[in-house]
């Protein structure tokens, strides 16, 4: 077994960029595979780009079971290592991933019957409506290897060790970059090898077999003591009730927020329906390339979180605090690089996925509206990590649900259905609910109630 990694002591700064940059590095390399992806998609139709879109937001409302358990699974696994209970800290990602193993495959079935019944109000059309259907009832079967692969990358952080993730999200992401064109074109592009020619299914087997390989390589780190615990399934299948409570109730509040952002999500997709495929298309498109503008925070953000659980843990509250707004800074220099790149060359980042204009110029329009977002949606996530490394779910609920809710979907109403105002408005509403998120996290991060959070 690898020696113990404590980040409850030494330079804070080089703690945060040890566990944030391979983060970061993994999850931009995963969100590279997804615009990878999409490219590779809209080289079937713009219709096949608009399919994968409304699926991603039907998708979405039902990852409330991630949310919940991954969130809560942050905040026991830093707790109980930071504290050096290593059992308890074995216990609790053992029945992690059989947890959410078992609720995956459950939501999964049941979401894949009725996934058609979503899908319909947010397609155009039936080709659209078809091709969803084909590629989200692969996904959605499948869900439990996508839950579980989250699992062990999260472990895996949550113990310090943050390089191994890097490594199974790059392996992931090149697996996925390579099946991609093999499994979905009859004649490969570029080098005119026969493909298997299975068109949008092949982007979800693609996506399906490299979370399974990817899955099974880390578990396979976890069970061999190649990192700072080893984990045995001794027990078998099994389930404990104070745990798994747990696992359900700390992240609730994130999983909450999760389903009613999710769900605004859709009906957000149902409002741009109104202003045609390519709007659909080029919000799809930008959907994408906002994520992996957005990831270096996530992953920011994971780093910090297992910080602080591990700080708190060892009841090093002053450090935890100082390593959040140490964050918010790096955050916000990240953001300022970002959005300058989207106000530079936002045309030739459209014009890699798509040679149509319209969906060009909708695109444009909405990356350089999100440059101004990001400077607040950064800063907020880095804050953000003081509630979820201690547990303290319940502001971050207040602050998404609330800035949706009751500002971003009544403006947005207001400004396309009642006023018909130009799609340019509909992004407006963006920054202005980032902006209020913002200011609401930041309340509650300097209220402190945070530090004394127990589990």
């Amino acid at each position: 077994m690898a020696e113990t990694k404590s980040l409850t002591e030494g330079n804070l700064f080089n703690n945060i960029l040890a566990m944030s940059i391979p983060s970061m590095v993994g999850m931009v390399f995963e969100m590279l595979y997804e615009i990878i992806d999409m490219a590779w998609v809209s080289r079937l139709s713009i219709h096949a780009v608009a399919a994968i879109t409304i699926f991603t937001a039907v998708l979405s409302i039902f990852d409330i079971v991630n949310s919940v358990i991954g969130t809560s699974s942050v905040t026991l696994i830093a707790r109980y290592y930071g504290s050096g209970n290593k059992e308890k800290t074995i216990e609790v990602i053992e029945q992690t991933i059989i947890f959410k193993f078992f609720l995956a495959l459950i939501i999964g079935a049941i979401a894949g019957i009725f996934v058609p019944y979503a899908l319909r109000p947010l397609a155009n059309n039936n080709e659209i409506l078809e091709m969803a259907i084909i590629y989200g009832r692969i996904r959605l079967l499948t869900l439990p290897l996508a839950y579980s692969s989250y699992t062990v990358n999260t472990a895996l952080r949550c113990i310090g060790d943050a390089k191994k993730p890097l490594y199974l999200m790059l392996f992931t992401a090149l697996l996925n970059a390579i099946l991609d064109p093999i499994m979905i074109f009859d004649v490969i592009p570029f080098i005119n090898i026969r493909g298997m020619g299975l068109g949008i299914a092949g982007a979800a087997y693609a996506t399906v077999i490299s979370q399974l390989l990817s899955f099974l390589l880390g578990l396979y780190i976890l069970m061999s003591g190649k990192t700072f615990i080893k984990i045995s399934f001794k027990r078998g299948i099994y389930f404990v009730k104070d745990i798994d409570m747990k696992l359900i109730t700390i992240g609730l509040p994130s999983g909450i927020e999760t389903l009613f952002r999710n769900i605004a999500t859709f009906i957000i997709m149902k409002f741009l329906t109104i202003y045609g495929v390519a709007v659909v298309a080029a919000y799809g498109i930008c959907s994408r390339v906002v994520q992996l503008v957005i990831m270096p925070i996530f992953g920011l953000e994971m780093g910090t979180s297992v910080i602080v659980g591990q700080c708190l843990g060892c009841d090093k509250a002053d450090r935890a605090e100082k390593a959040v707004y140490l964050a918010a800074k790096v955050s916000f220099l990240i953001m300022i690089a970002a959005g300058l790149i989207l106000n530079i060359v936002p045309d030739v980042i459209m014009r890699f996925f798509t040679d149509q204009q319209e969906v060009i110029a909708v695109g444009v329009t909405y990356l350089r509206y999100f440059s101004i977002a990001a400077l607040f949606a950064g800063p907020a996530g880095a804050l953000a990590a003081s509630l979820f490394g201690a547990g303290e779910n319940l502001p971050s609920m207040i602050a998404g649900v609330s800035t949706i809710w009751l500002v971003q979907i009544p403006l947005m109403y207001l400004f396309v259905s009642v006023y018909r105002l130009p799609i340019n408005w509909v992004w407006i509403t963006y920054v202005v609910q980032y902006i209020l998120q913002f200011l609401i996290i930041v309340y509650f991060v300097k209220k402190g109630d945070w530090k004394h959070k127990s589990i």
